[in-house]
């Protein structure tokens, strides 16, 4: 009786352990540096612990150049499959705040990344509606600006995704 038990116990959870899973949501930020100064990295806010011995020096973005950062995220999506599927989970959103400044001019510029997936409910199943955004805001007398722009974007889990940091 028991054995009956935890095979139908095994056949209805089954799916449902199958179907939600560990994915890392990978954030690629690549800042483009088209002035003739280097910029600073002066804060970086993010729910990824940051080590002991981190230092800020080290994404320094060298003048006329173009750098890539990487931020991986933990998230426990439900993967879509075909047929039944269980209900979606919830997933926690995902905010990046990197801020460089110029040390010899007036100039700073802070970019914000923003991603969440709520679930929508379709008229057969639900599903995620995945939304990006990117804004900048910066500082000086004018002489230099930042913009950001998301180029690249997965429209499935674990919904991976790319921001542009321009500095001219």
């Amino acid at each position: 009786m028991n054995i009956m038990k935890n095979l139908v116990l095994g056949l209805l959870l089954g799916p449902v352990a199958v179907a939600s899973s560990l994915a890392n949501t990978r954030i690629t930020v690549e800042i483009t540096n088209n002035t003739s100064n280097a910029l600073e990295m002066t804060n970086i806010s993010s729910e990824i612990p940051m080590p002991p011995d981190f230092s800020l020096s080290a994404y320094e973005v060298a003048a006329k150049t173009t750098q890539e950062l990487y931020f991986v995220h933990d998230r426990r999506f439900t993967y879509p499959a075909a047929g039944w599927q269980p209900t979606l989970r919830k997933i926690k959103p995902i905010e990046l705040v990197l801020s460089y400044q110029m040390s010899n001019f007036n100039f700073g510029c802070q970019m914000q990344t923003h991603f969440e997936a709520p679930i929508g409910f379709g008229a057969l199943e639900s599903s995620y509606r995945p939304n990006w955004k990117s804004r900048v805001a910066y500082t000086g007398n004018g002489e230099y600006t930042c913009r950001s722009e998301i180029f690249r974007k997965m429209l499935e889990p674990p919904f991976n995704y790319s921001v542009r940091l321009i500095v001219e």
